[in-house]
């Protein structure tokens, strides 16, 4: 034995041993030494003494005695192994692998025992690096890659499934394992192969090898028309299905179940030779087979019998393919309805979103919100292991095993280094970050330690939704606080108005028509006209407008208002008006729906036209309810009943992008110099105070379509047909202005005041002036019940108008109240008690007040006689 292992280990050191198992030499380890060998370096060594003694004792040369004849031996011995181990060798004379041979076998293999298996196999390194791998491998290879053999060599394991994200997890615990030097198996989940997409499931297994290199094996487990009985591969995808499957044939055995079913029934994975009355009564059985020879499907209401003896009430598919013996049945099995109806837990409690995995957490697997276990020494640099589905979604497949768990998201904050601060701030509390990639996709993280203090599971929260109502919040408190700004400036900028309007109205009567000021006059009334109304429009937007609410018809409204919007509309383009059955009435402002209605048709005209030379505009009328104003979607239009106005075009429509900005103030997408960006907003303005709701629904290329929901008058409240001539006469203006009587005109700006208290006392009334309303209640109080009329500005420095009326009721007595403005105040008889009030919205000309004054004094004494 001493022996032998010398030997050994002088083949080692001669020639060594590759890895196939083999000595340089050709030879197995073990093998002793060749005498030859010996020999032959016995000669070399006994030649090279006797050339030595030559030329150490050249006396000794001239005899031809033994060491001539020792030399010329060795030199024989010398040439004769050369040829026979060397040449002889190399031409395959000699009994061993010589030369030649190894040149031959340069592109074996050198691991020759995995071409026995009938499984994949692949030798790699411990990093992964691939250094064999037999024919089995090459074609698994060749069908999961669509490619032909490497010349580089064989594929990894992680490119060979890379392609599909549900098996990067189990690949990379098992490219952990391999290079710890783990033994570890994984089962994977079934995936489709090759160009066909051919489905499959694979069980792969990692053993260390000497050397630091490792085993793959990849053993296939199903994907073949014998695992299932069934012609479809594609039916291998019911394994993890979240109901339950079994395939049988025809003599009853079943041949495949899925993990649902086993489950549910209690069978173990291994479980063979299962038949269908093992699991059901025999009057199931032949419910299953009755409609075997039609091929129809057939639908029955059974029980499964489970391992402990409990049956479970289930409804059972089962559909027949082929005829004979060779004939398939396949059984889909749900819920039953009295197990739906609360009837039956058994199925209930084993029912999930998906089958559990052997090593599977369905508290985290399942979980509504992300999840994610973590490795590594920070929060910002840890690594991801698993994750669950949640997050994969959100993610967008991104969140795979072995990717910066940081590389998942972005900061709003700027710099480099604000994602990782965030991210070590996600420790134990939430902070809120965006996905990467995704504009609107945000999420609140929370990071949990281990107890060595390293980062272990982390939560991620789609937050999304709340972020919008936030955005939309603070958008809509901007919004409010702009609209009462625009409120507050439209005010001063009415009394301006009023003080030009004013004066100008009285140049125009010292200056008619022939004077030779006459244009200039006329040019400021067409300024100040403009001026008004687009006031008119800020306000409309604020919200602050002054509306007078009557009740209408919107079908003869619409039906007369059309004359007019035929002239807005360019000749080439077709209107029509389209009224629908029992149109409800409503209680508006006719003169501010007016003004909506303009401004779409209006921004109509201009889409049509800029997008093609002409076009079609419908205004609709129909009653609608909220009901179905929510199956289009409207969900904030509230239950009742409504009238609903759509007003469509066909145009160039209206981006998703820009849909949720068209209503805002001065955005337009004109070009410049051609809108001012508040007719949407006055729009909306008005349909918002009218108490309704407009939203557009536009597709890109077809147009748009502007649904206005305005709230339905009830029947009750609908006015009785009127006289029309008695309505005309009612409304005839009167032409004597003038009149008798006292008033009080109380308003803190001089030019406004100034004209009033003028045009007043030129119509021959006696008029008193205060310039807030401290001062006018001094003059109330020192001459209570005088006065026939009061005209006050609503807000005013100190006291406003509604504060002094109320606090001079007493004194006033009868006397009518007339407030004027530039800006609404709703509600203000509510203010004032029971007492009638009208209102002059800034600016107004002089005739509107005159008619207005002669109206109210007039009331007493028309009611009197």
């Amino acid at each position: 034995m001493k022996k032998e292992t010398e030997a050994f280990d002088l083949s080692q050191v001669l020639g060594g041993t590759d890895d196939t198992g083999t000595s340089a030499e050709g030879r197995p380890p073990g093998q002793k030494v060749d005498l030859l060998q010996l020999a032959f370096w016995g000669c070399l060594l006994l030649s090279i003494a006797a050339a030595s003694v030559s030329l150490a004792r050249p006396h000794a040369s001239g005899a031809t005695g033994s060491i001539l004849l020792i030399t010329m031996a060795s030199g024989g011995l010398v040439f004769l192994l050369w040829t026979v181990r060397g040449a002889g060798r190399f031409i395959g004379l000699f009994p061993e692998r010589g030369a030649a041979a190894r040149i031959a076998n340069a592109g074996a293999p050198r691991f020759p025992w995995i071409e026995a298996l009938d499984e994949a196999v692949l030798v790699t390194e411990s990093g992964g690096a691939p250094v064999a791998a037999n024919p089995a491998y090459d074609e698994l290879a060749a069908l999961a890659l669509v490619t032909g053999p490497s010349e580089n060599g064989p594929v990894t394991v992680d490119r060979l499934f890379g392609a599909s994200p549900g098996l990067a997890a189990p690949v990379y615990r098992l490219s952990k394992a391999a290079k710890a030097g783990v033994r570890r198996r994984e089962l994977l989940p079934p995936v489709a192969l090759g160009p066909e997409q051919v489905p499959a499931q694979f069980e792969v297994t990692v053993s260390p090898l000497p050397r630091g290199r490792v085993l793959w094996r990849i053993r296939r487990i199903a994907g073949q028309i014998e695992a299932t009985g069934a012609a479809d591969l594609k039916s291998l995808y019911v394994e993890d299905a979240p109901m339950g499957f079994f395939a049988a044939r025809p003599d009853g055995t079943i041949t495949y179940a899925n993990g649902y079913l086993r489950e549910l029934l209690g069978l173990p994975e291994s479980a063979k030779n299962i038949r269908i009355d093992d699991i059901m009564r025999p009057e199931f059985v032949k419910l299953l087979g009755r409609d075997r020879k039609s091929g129809a499907p057939g639908r029955a209401d059974i029980q499964l019998r489970a391992r402990d003896g409990v049956e479970i009430p289930v409804q059972a598919i089962t559909t027949w393919s082929g005829r004979g013996a060779d004939a398939n049945g396949r059984t889909i099995l749900l819920p039953s309805p009295q197990v739906l109806n609360g009837e039956g837990d058994r199925f209930a409690l084993q029912g999930a979103s998906r089958p559990m995995r052997a090593d599977g957490d369905p508290m985290f697997d399942d979980a509504p919100f992300g999840a994610v276990r973590l490795e590594g020494d920070r929060v910002d640099g840890a690594i991801i292991l698993d994750a669950n589905r949640a997050l994969m979604e959100l993610s967008g497949g991104r969140a795979t095993p072995g990717s910066r768990f940081s590389d998942l998201f972005v900061s709003d904050e700027e710099g480099q280094n604000a994602l990782s601060t965030a991210l070590v701030q996600a420790v134990d509390k939430p902070v809120s970050l965006r996905i990467a990639g995704q504009d609107a996709q945000y999420v609140n993280v929370f990071v949990t330690l281990n107890a060595a203090g390293r980062p272990s599971v982390a939560y991620v929260v789609d937050i999304s939704e709340h972020r919008q109502l936030e955005q939309r919040l603070a958008h809509g408190e901007k919004m409010q606080a702009i609209g009462k700004i625009a409120g507050r400036i439209a005010h001063e900028i009415n009394n301006m108005l009023q003080i030009t309007m004013g004066n100008q109205e009285a140049l125009v009567a010292r200056h008619p028509v022939g004077d030779p000021s006459f244009d200039n006059l006329k040019a400021i009334n067409e300024a100040t006209v403009r001026s008004r109304d687009l006031v008119r429009g800020l306000l409309a937007y604020a919200r602050e407008q002054t509306f007078k609410r009557e009740v209408f018809s919107t079908t003869d409204f619409l039906t007369e208002f059309s004359i007019l919007l035929r002239g807005v509309i360019d000749e080439r383009i077709t209107l029509e008006v389209n009224h629908g059955r029992d149109v409800p009435w409503i209680r508006a402002d006719k003169s501010q729906l007016e003004t909506a209605i303009i401004n779409l048709v209006t921004n109509a005209r201009d889409a049509m036209l800029s997008h093609r030379d002409g076009g079609k505009l419908v205004i609709r009328t129909s009653r609608t309810t909220g009901r179905e104003a929510h199956a289009k979607g409207f969900d904030y239009v509230e239950d009742g009943d409504y009238l609903l106005i759509e007003v469509e075009d066909t145009g160039g429509g209206i981006p998703k992008s820009l849909q949720e900005k068209i209503f805002q103030p001065f955005f337009t997408t004109k070009e410049k110099g051609y809108g001012t960006g508040l007719g949407l907003a006055t729009v909306f303005g008005i349909i918002k105070q009218s108490g309704g709701y407009i939203q557009p629904v536009s597709t890109a290329g077809k147009g748009t379509n502007f649904h206005i929901y305005l709230p339905a008058l009830p029947a009750a409240e609908i006015p009785a047909p009127i006289d029309q001539a008695a309505e005309q006469k009612a409304q005839m203006r009167p032409l004597d202005l003038s009149g008798r009587g006292r008033i009080l005109v109380i308003e803190d700006e001089a030019g406004v005041r100034d004209i009033a208290v003028s045009v007043l006392r030129s119509r021959g009334y006696e008029v008193e002036e205060a310039q807030d309303g401290e001062e006018a209640l001094e003059i109330i109080n020192a001459k209570p019940g005088e006065f026939d009329l009061v005209i006050s500005d609503v807000v005013m420095p100190g006291m406003n108008g509604p504060t002094l009326i109320k606090q001079a009721r007493v004194q006033l007595g009868h006397a009518r109240v007339i407030f004027i403005s530039g800006y609404a105040e709703q509600e203000l008889a509510k203010q004032l008690d029971d007492r009638a009030v009208s209102f002059l919205p800034k600016p107004f000309s002089v005739r509107q007040l005159s008619e207005l004054v002669k109206r109210e004094i007039g009331t007493p004494q028309q009611e009197a006689a």
